[in-house]
């Protein structure tokens, strides 16, 4: 069959149709068989939620047996937590069950039921043993605990006190049978009984009937007691309790016999449905192989050759105009290329011209249209504009570095501990000066007047020509341009000073610079320590303005922050001159306690021979009333 009288859609509309028609049938199959293997699955996860149910079971028997029996509520109310959990467990089984007879029909499950009904009834037996034999003061025991009270005010009144003791020696034997459960105490119990019955017998004849009577009561009983904790059973392997876990372990054998069986059957039918699927796919994969293989080999041959023009152009080469036969697919794709091949031309021609410099070249690709024609027009304007950018943003990044670096030598210079402020305040005008390139520089701090009660700005550094001034200025809090920065808190840049303009008053005398900058003291909490003031005869440039504002933030907290570690240094040596008074203190407190103790032992030992004292005088007193009471006897 000759494919080239077809397109290549058909083609593929043709092997799509053969994919789907696969993937129906083999869906359908697969629906089916699956279909089948979850009805089994669902069976399995109901007998396995029976398998849980039935652990819960016995989970809820000792709880019931260990934690409820010893709770007021079972024995008030007739019911308990674990008598609550076990009638939903049991509801859920039987719903399990319903479910498994619907979708697994077995006689098995018809045994299951006949068990759990089973279980039921002799767990609610039990429960009712166990409300019957009571707890503390509910069914039996407390009967037996009324009974005893009964008793032991019956022997109260007779005040015997071996009878008392006949009854005392029943109850601890009753006791320890309930705490105990061990049936040694019952012969210990009788025994005992048969003893203070003989004892009041004996005693009493005809007045102790009741009391023999109220003995009788109690030891019946208490037989009772006993005889319930016999069918409940003393462990789990004897009574109801052992009737409950032989239905519990018949229910769980039951179940895995189930499982077992189920499981068996879901491996043949995962076997099967393996087997089938295998077959099927091999058959499908087969007869798709077979179509996809002729219908590929037709379309990468005609690809080859396309491939081989296009790997070409990858590698930077025109490749020449292709012959094109035919009107399939693969004939637009080869017009298509030779229009490109022609726009790559006049694209290497452009490049070429700009390469060499000519901006102005004209361009003519894809006729000076689309993205490409467009973009290569816009890159011509671009390039221009460039050269220029370029320039510029490498003097902003070398003046940026400038502010970096400086910053970063500031901070290592203001990290340095100084002797004082004006110490720090001087390296930092110093490094300053040089790196702004001015003529001078001071920095002007705020401080407090205690004479006067107000506050005046001092100058405490300044340097000019590479040497230190040692200049004593003192200023009013809002006199000249210092007093002015530090008011506006804000920067303060004069450049346009005349030269006879001299009532501008600075903290540097009465020069006229031809720039003059001003820059507060402000911390981080916005508080304003001083100012710096620079004058320069060359104008300040913005970085360096940058530079200042930045530098006088950093120094704000470096004296903030040396103002707060000599106010430190100063609290902890007054804090050890008050330690040192603290400890003398303390040791004239322990002397004065050594004192006391001495007194208080003196006052205790006088306390204790006055008791004694009055102890003696008490007795002959005593002995002489005796003495006068004997003699008005025998008057």
């Amino acid at each position: 069959m000759n494919l080239r009288r077809f397109s290549i859609r058909r083609l593929l509309k043709f092997t799509a149709f053969l994919v789907v028609l696969s993937l129906i049938v083999f869906t359908s199959i697969f629906f089916i068989q699956q279909q089948n293997a979850q009805h089994d699955r669902e069976a399995l996860l109901n007998l396995e939620h029976l398998h849980q149910n039935n652990i819960s079971l016995q989970k809820t028997r000792d709880d019931f047996l260990f934690r409820d029996l010893q709770s007021s509520e079972l024995y008030r109310y007739g019911y308990s937590r674990a008598t609550t959990q076990h009638d939903s467990l049991v509801r859920m089984i039987y719903k399990e069950l319903k479910e498994l007879e619907n979708r697994f029909g077995n006689n098995q499950t018809i045994n299951i039921n006949t068990l759990i009904s089973k279980y039921d009834r002799q767990f609610r037996d039990l429960k009712e043993l166990v409300i019957q034999r009571g707890f503390r003061d509910f069914g039996l025991e407390g009967e037996l605990r009324s009974k005893i009270h009964q008793v032991e005010e019956n022997v109260n009144q007779l005040r015997d006190y071996r009878l008392m003791s006949h009854m005392l020696m029943l109850r601890r034997h009753e006791k320890d049978y309930i705490i105990r459960r061990d049936s040694s105490y019952i012969v210990k119990f009788e025994k005992e009984h048969a003893a203070a019955q003989a004892y009041v017998e004996e005693r009493y004849s005809s007045r102790g009937a009741e009391t023999d009577k109220l003995l009788n009561d109690y030891s019946k009983l208490f037989h009772a007691y006993t005889e319930i904790d016999r069918q409940i059973g003393l462990n789990e392997n004897k009574g109801a309790q052992a009737k409950l876990k032989e239905l519990s372990l018949g229910l769980d054998r039951k179940i895995n016999a189930l499982r077992v069986e189920l499981t068996q059957k879901l491996k043949t039918n995962s076997h099967r449905i393996y087997v089938t699927m295998l077959a099927l796919i091999l058959m499908t994969s087969t007869l798709l192989l077979l179509i996809l293989a002729k219908i590929g080999k037709h379309i990468t041959k005609t690809l080859k050759s396309i491939q081989h023009t296009l790997k070409k152009m990858g590698k930077g080469e025109i490749p020449g105009i292709i012959k094109i036969i035919g009107k399939d697919e693969f004939s637009g794709i080869e017009q298509s290329i030779n229009e490109l091949s022609v726009a790559l031309q006049n694209t290497r021609k452009f490049a070429e011209e700009v390469g060499n410099g000519n901006f102005y070249s004209e361009v003519n690709v894809f006729g000076n249209s689309g993205e490409v024609g467009s973009k290569l027009l816009e890159m011509r304007q671009r390039l221009m504009k460039v050269a220029e950018e370029r320039e510029r943003n490498l003097h902003e990044n070398e003046q940026r570095n400038w502010l970096n670096e400086n910053l970063a030598t500031m901070g290592e210079i203001l990290r340095v501990k100084y002797e004082n402020i004006n110490e720090l305040c001087f390296q930092f005008i110093r490094f300053t000066v040089k790196q702004t390139q001015a003529l001078q520089g001071g920095v002007y701090i705020k401080k407090s007047d205690d004479a006067k009660g107000g506050e005046h700005i001092e100058l405490v550094a300044s340097y000019a020509l590479d040497r230190r001034k040692y200049l004593n200025r003192t200023l009013d809090i809002h006199e000249g341009l210092p007093g002015a920065c530090i008011y506006e808190k804000d920067i303060i840049f004069v450049t346009d000073i005349p030269k006879d303009y001299t009532h501008i008053t600075t903290g540097l005398g009465h020069s006229n610079p031809s720039c003059l900058l001003l820059a507060p003291l402000v911390t981080d909490m916005k508080e304003i320590l001083g100012c710096i003031e620079i004058a320069s005869y060359l104008v300040f440039t913005p970085i360096q303005i940058e530079f200042v504002k930045k530098a006088c933030i950093s120094l704000a907290s470096a004296i903030r922050f040396n103002e707060m570690i000599a106010f430190n240094e100063r609290i902890i040596a007054e804090m050890k001159q008050k330690n040192m008074e603290l400890l003398s203190s303390e040791e004239e407190l322990k002397q004065n306690m050594e004192e006391l103790k001495t007194i208080r032992e003196d006052m205790e030992r006088r306390e204790q021979e006055l008791s004694r004292e009055i102890k003696e005088l008490k007795q002959i007193l005593k002995d002489y009333e005796n003495e006068m009471l004997i003699r008005d006897l025998r008057n």
